[in-house]
C-alpha cells in the first residue's frame, strides 16, 4: 500500500493534466509556425524538437503562473508597501478611484502628448468619411453599418466638435484624453473590485504597475478606434458578470444593478460586432446558474439587447436615418476563404456545378486572389445583394468541398488564425505578426484621401507629417523592445491570447470540486471573448491586435478570481 501511495504522490507531482495541456499548446504553436512558414499543416521530423521546446516552455509558463497566483494571494497587511504608501488602499469609494485613475493617467499622458493630435486607424478614417458623406472604401458617401454605427457617431461628433474650435485634429486629441481617462477610471474600479474579492495588496500593486507601464494600454486606450471604445465597456461587463455569480445573482433583483447590466450589455453590442454575441452567450450561461428570482431580470436584458440589435436598429433606425446595413461578407469570411483555397488547390478536380456555384459568389478569379493570412482579398469590403439568390447553391458547394477536402479547409482556416498559436522567432522576417506591436503612425491625420474635407488641417503643435514620424518612432522603439529575448515572451500574441486563456480555464477545471466551476463562470466573458477571436478574418495583422487588448486588460482580474476561494467569497 505504501508503494501505491508513493506512486500516487509522484503522479501528482508530475502534474499529468498540466503536462497534457503544455504538450497540446506546444503542438498548436508548431502548427501555427508551420502554417505561416509553409502554408501547410503538415509536419516534418525537424519540427519535433520545436514541439518539445514549446511544450517545455508552456509547462514552465504555467508553473510560473501557478506560483505567481499562490504568492500574490498571500496576506501581506504588514508589508513595506502597506506602511509607505498608506494613501493608496484600493478600497471602495470615489476618492480612492480618483487617486488610482490619476496615477494611471499620468503614466499614459506622455504617450498622448508625444502623439498629438492623437492616433486614428484606417477603419476610423472610413467611418469619418461616411459621417461627412464623402466617398470611402465602402460607399460613395452613404453611412453604413459595416462598422458599428454607434462608434461612427461618437467619432464623428468629436471631430465635428474639433472643427467648431478650429480643426478636427483638436477633436481627436480631446477624444484621446477623454477615452484614456475613462479607461483609466474603469481600470481603477477593476482594482477596487479585486480588493473587495480579498486579494493581497501585493497583487493590487503589481496589477497597478502593469496597467501603468505596459505600453499596450496607453496606445490602444487612447486611439480613435472601435476596439478602444469597446475596451472599458468589456472590463465593466466582466466585473458585472463576476458580481452576478456572487450569491447566485441576488443583486440583480434590485433595479440599479439590473439597469447597469442592461446599459453595459447594450454598449457591448453597439460598440463591437462580436460584442452582442459575447454578451448574450455569457448571460445565457449565467441564466442557468442564478436563482429563479434573478432569471426573469436576466432574461429581460437578453430580450431587450436582442430586440435592439435585430429589430429596432435594422428595421426602424436604419431606414429612417438612411443607413445602409453591413454586408454579409464579414460573417462569411471564413467559409469564403476556404472556398478560395479549394479553388486554388483543387479547382480543376471539383465538379463544374460546384465550381460555378463558388464563382457566382466569389468571382472567376477567386483562386488568384487567395492570400493565406487575410480574407479581405477574397471577401472584399462591399456586398452585392444580387448574389443573395446564389447563397443556397454556394452553401451546398461549400459542404461538398468540406467532405472532399477537409485538410484544405483546415489549412485555409489555420492560415487565417495562425497568429493566435504561432510563437515569436527571432529569425522570422515577419516576427511582428506574432507579437503585439502598436500602431502610432495614425497620428498623421493626412494619411487618407479626403482628410481635409473631414477637417484635419494639421493645425496645432505639429504638421501631420511630423506627427506621423513621431508615431513611426514610437512603433520602432516598442517593436525593438518586443524583439528582445524577454520581450518575445512578454509580448507574444499567442501567450496573451491562447496560452493564458488555456491556463486560466485549466486552473478552474482542476479545482472543479472546490468551487472551480464558479470561478470558470466568473471568467466566462474572457473565455467567450477569446473564442470570438477564432472567427476573425485575420489574426496576424496590426488590425487584429485590437481584438486581443481587451483580453489582456482583464487578465489581472481573472488571476484575482483564481486567487480567491469561491466558498469564502460567497459570503462577501
Amino acid at each position: 500500500m505504501s508503494g501505491l501511495t508513493d506512486n500516487t504522490k509522484l503522479l501528482k507531482r508530475l502534474r499529468p493534466g498540466l503536462l497534457v495541456l503544455s504538450t497540446a499548446l506546444g503542438a498548436l504553436a508548431v502548427c501555427g509556425n508551420v502554417m505561416q512558414a509553409h502554408d501547410s499543416l503538415r509536419w516534418s521530423i525537424s519540427d519535433i524538437p520545436q514541439w518539445l521546446f514549446y511544450s517545455a516552455l508552456a509547462f514552465l509558463v504555467c508553473i510560473a503562473g501557478e506560483y505567481a497566483v499562490r504568492y500574490l494571494q498571500r496576506s501581506d497587511n504588514d508589508s513595506i508597501l502597506q506602511r509607505k504608501i498608506n494613501f493608496l488602499n484600493f478600497q471602495s469609494g470615489w476618492q480612492q478611484r480618483l487617486i488610482i485613475t490619476v496615477i494611471i493617467f499620468l503614466f499614459w499622458l506622455p504617450y498622448l502628448l508625444y502623439l498629438y493630435p492623437g492616433v486614428i486607424w484606417y477603419d476610423t478614417a472610413n467611418q469619418l468619411l461616411q459621417w461627412n458623406h464623402l466617398p470611402n472604401l465602402f460607399t460613395s458617401g452613404q453611412i453604413t453599418d459595416h462598422h458599428p454605427i454607434f462608434d461612427t457617431m461618437v467619432f464623428g461628433l468629436f471631430v465635428q466638435l474639433g472643427n467648431l474650435i478650429g480643426s478636427g485634429d483638436y477633436g481627436v486629441f480631446l477624444y484621446s484624453l477623454i477615452q484614456s481617462a475613462i479607461t483609466a477610471c474603469v481600470l481603477a474600479y477593476c482594482l477596487q473590485y479585486m480588493r473587495q474579492l480579498g486579494v493581497s495588496r501585493r497583487m493590487l500593486m503589481l496589477s497597478l504597475a502593469f496597467f501603468c507601464l505596459f505600453p499596450i494600454f496607453p496606445m490602444y486606450s487612447s486611439a480613435m478606434a472601435k476596439d478602444s471604445l469597446f475596451l472599458p465597456i468589456f472590463v465593466l461587463f466582466v466585473i458585472q458578470c463576476a458580481q452576478l455569480v456572487q450569491k447566485r445573482g441576488e443583486r440583480l433583483i434590485n433595479l440599479r444593478p439590473w439597469m447597469a447590466l442592461l446599459v453595459i450589455s447594450l454598449l457591448m453590442a453597439l460598440t463591437k460586432k462580436t460584442g452582442v454575441y459575447i454578451a448574450l452567450v455569457v448571460e445565457l450561461m449565467l441564466f442557468v446558474y442564478v436563482q429563479k428570482k434573478a432569471r426573469l431580470r436576466l432574461a429581460a436584458v437578453m430580450i431587450i439587447v436582442t430586440m435592439v440589435m435585430t429589430v429596432i436598429l435594422p428595421k426602424v433606425v436604419f431606414p429612417i436615418a438612411n443607413i445602409q446595413p453591413g454586408g454579409k461578407q464579414e460573417m462569411l469570411a471564413v467559409p469564403f476563404q476556404q472556398s478560395a483555397r479549394l479553388m486554388r488547390d483543387h479547382g480543376d478536380s471539383i465538379s463544374e456545378n460546384q465550381r460555378d456555384s463558388i464563382q457566382k459568389i466569389l468571382g472567376k478569379d477567386v483562386a488568384r486572389r487567395y492570400v493565406p493570412g487575410s480574407a479581405d482579398y477574397v471577401k472584399g469590403f462591399v456586398w452585392d445583394n444580387t448574389k443573395n439568390k446564389y447563397l443556397p447553391r454556394y452553401a451546398k458547394a461549400w459542404f461538398e468541398g468540406l467532405i472532399q477536402h477537409p485538410l484544405t479547409y483546415a489549412e485555409a482556416y489555420a492560415g487565417l488564425e495562425y497568429a493566435w498559436l504561432a510563437m515569436p522567432n527571432a529569425s522570422d522576417r515577419h516576427i511582428d505578426e506574432r507579437l503585439m506591436p502598436v500602431y502610432a503612425q495614425g497620428a498623421n491625420h493626412g494619411f487618407f484621401s479626403g482628410h481635409e474635407q473631414v477637417g484635419f488641417t494639421g493645425t496645432g503643435l505639429a504638421s501631420p507629417e511630423r506627427a506621423g514620424n513621431r508615431g513611426a518612432r514610437v512603433e520602432r522603439i516598442i517593436l525593438w523592445l518586443e524583439q528582445t529575448p524577454i520581450g518575445m515572451v512578454l509580448f507574444s500574441r499567442a501567450i496573451w491570447s491562447t496560452w493564458i486563456t488555456a491556463f486560466l480555464v485549466y486552473q478552474c477545471l482542476r479545482r472543479r470540486r472546490r468551487g472551480g466551476w464558479i470561478q470558470l463562470l466568473r471568467i466566462s466573458p474572457l473565455a467567450i471573448a477569446y473564442a470570438s477571436l477564432w472567427i476573425s478574418p485575420v489574426s496576424a495583422s496590426i488590425e487584429a491586435m485590437r481584438y486581443v487588448v481587451s483580453l489582456v486588460c482583464v487578465v489581472p482580474l481573472a488571476c484575482a478570481i483564481l486567487a480567491v476561494h469561491p466558498e469564502d467569497d460567497e459570503t462577501r
